[in-house]
């Protein structure tokens, strides 16, 4: 992460721990991840992990151009997946997901003057999340954008 658009500042570091908290208190999780869209057409980059062993700060996903990538990162819209079915078709790393018990994911993507910058991703158990938490998941993720646009 030399690369000085993607360097991780104490700032970003406060946003993120903020959303976290906000997200452990308002729906739990076992794992939170933020990434951050970058201008190649392939990859993201995580940039806060709530479990950070597993899921590493600085590395990059290939989610663009996936089905998922596309409704997320190119549509704008929430994801919920509920069974290994669902996180198997979204998420190259399912496997991984779903050995920590997760067979649920809410995607928030973080829109910043009509583009996607970032993706909210909460994981649980199965049916830990509904629809209506989207809508306030969608909410809250937006307040990463100073964070994102960075």
């Amino acid at each position: 992460m030399a690369d000085q658009d993607h360097r991780i500042t104490a700032q970003m570091q406060d946003v993120f721990a903020q959303v976290t908290q906000t997200c452990e208190t308002q729906f739990g999780f076992r794992f939170l991840t933020i990434l951050k869209i970058l201008p190649d057409p392939v990859n993201v980059l995580r940039v806060h992990s709530s479990s950070p062993d597993d899921y590493q700060i600085g590395a990059l996903k290939p989610m663009g151009g996936t089905h998922w990538g596309k409704l997320v990162i190119d549509g704008g819209q929430t994801w919920l997946g509920n069974g290994a079915d669902e996180v198997l078709w979204a998420f190259p790393d399912a496997q991984l997901i779903l050995s920590k018990g997760c067979k649920a994911c809410a995607c928030a993507p973080v829109i910043s003057e009509g583009k996607t910058v970032g993706v909210l991703s909460l994981n649980a158990s199965l049916d830990a999340y509904t629809a209506e938490d989207l809508l306030e998941m969608s909410r809250i993720a937006q307040h990463l954008i100073p964070a994102l646009r960075h």
